[in-house]
């Protein structure tokens, strides 16, 4: 029974601090984040698709400083007009695990409604706050070498996709009417 006890204290004094660290409770899955996203994301197409012709549009100085005031942060929004996107609405947005978001809804310029033609990007502080899943499973802070696109239904290729990516500092977060639209966005948006 003693060597179990001491056992039982040496593996306690090995792995609690490990465990203390990684403290599950306080990192907000990026489930939660991607499904808060598709919601906002929605929204924002519906009052896009339903603004009056000549509504303001925001231009890259303007979200910039919306950035800049919301997440005290110098990131500017990338220039996505040469692939087609225009910035056509941005504003705060309440992602999970984030006391500010910023959300921007571009869209892309000729296309028609069947194409892809709607990418949403979500900005919000990281710090170490999001978690993924590793391939087996366990719960680990977000890394900032990796990027994570996955489609709405895996099952079906034309599914709506989302992208998780983090800086360290900022956790971004792209939707687009399909994975290929996304992946073709990849250098453009800085993910790794």
């Amino acid at each position: 029974m003693a060597l179990v006890v001491v056992g039982a204290s040496v593996l306690i004094g090995v792995f609690g601090p490990r465990l203390q660290e990684r403290n599950p409770s306080q990192l907000t899955p990026l489930a939660d984040v991607a499904d808060a996203a598709r919601q906002i994301q929605f929204a924002m197409q519906f009052d896009a698709i339903h603004r009056p012709a000549g509504a303001h549009v925001p231009t890259r100085a303007q979200i910039a400083d919306l950035i800049e005031s919301s997440l005290k942060s110098a990131w500017r929004p990338p220039d996505l007009a040469p692939l087609g996107f225009v910035a056509i609405l941005a504003g705060p947005a309440t992602l999970p695990g984030s006391d500010a978001s910023i959300a921007i809804l571009y869209e892309r310029e000729g296309d028609t409604i069947e194409s892809s033609r709607f990418l949403a990007l979500f900005v919000t502080l990281d710090h170490g706050r999001y978690a993924s899943f590793d391939e087996f499973g366990r719960i680990e802070p977000l890394r900032t070498n990796r990027s994570i696109i996955e489609r709405d239904d895996p099952t079906d290729p034309d599914s709506s996709a989302t992208m998780v990516f983090s800086d360290g500092d900022l956790l971004f977060t792209a939707r687009a009417d399909d994975q290929s639209a996304l992946e073709s966005l990849v250098d453009e948006l800085g993910a790794p």
